[in-house]
């Protein structure tokens, strides 16, 4: 059986745009990396990295694939182009129409202006939707934060910390470890090892989002 060089290319671009517009729309849909990062958000299985990490490499599939479409087809396109030439000098009004609409929409999108900018405003709305949805972090990225620098970022010795997680049934094995590889040892998110300590001392449920906010008197986080 023959392999159709033409007949690949055109299939990979088709399938590798449904992959992109996929992609995107995932994307576009999902929380700020802070609060994807530090909840585990995932969308068919696949976090957010995974996701951007589709969506860039299908971009290079598609920009390589279509370089191999036009080169296959080179020959019928310039024929095209040559035969048409003389027709298409008197689209003047067409070509100028939808030269100045794509300009239009570079410009009206860089200078974020309505309705251009009604997209992004709603990228926004979702982005701010999944923050008042989810659980907070005591700083922005707490997730790669080690014991050492969260116990300080919450106002808690570290000591405590560590003692409250091994009997959450964490497996802390020294201070250095980032909350992020705690949670991964026992396949939960971020989070869930923060409300973990939260669930003992009383002044941190109150914490909000802001680096700092959660900083207390170490007299003041007793445990209950």
């Amino acid at each position: 059986m023959k392999f159709h060089k033409k007949g690949f290319t055109s299939l990979l671009l088709f399938f590798g745009f449904l992959a992109l517009i996929v992609s995107g729309a995932v994307l576009f849909s999902s929380p700020k990396g802070r609060v994807a990062h530090w909840t585990n958000w995932t969308m068919l299985g696949l976090d957010k990295d995974c996701w951007g990490s589709i969506h860039v490499n299908i971009s290079v599939l598609i920009l390589v694939a279509s370089g191999f479409h036009l080169y296959f087809n080179w020959k019928r396109f310039w024929g095209y182009v040559k035969k048409n030439s003389r027709w298409a000098l008197n689209l003047k009004m067409e070509l100028a129409a939808t030269a100045s609409i794509a300009a239009l929409i570079v410009l009206g999108a860089a200078l974020v202006v309505p309705p251009f900018s009604s997209i992004m405003e709603l990228n926004s709305d979702i982005q701010a939707y999944w923050e008042r949805t989810s659980p907070r972090a005591p700083a922005p990225h707490a997730e790669d934060f080690r014991l050492t620098r969260l116990a300080k970022t919450i106002g808690l010795p570290v000591e405590k910390i560590v003692a409250v997680l091994r009997q959450e049934g964490f497996d802390v094995k020294n201070r250095s470890m980032t909350v992020r590889q705690i949670a991964e040892s026992r396949g939960v998110a971020p989070s869930d090892v923060y409300e973990a300590i939260t669930k003992h001392f009383k002044k941190l449920k109150k914490c909000g989002g802001k680096r700092g906010e959660c900083q207390r008197n170490q007299d003041e986080n007793e445990a209950k």
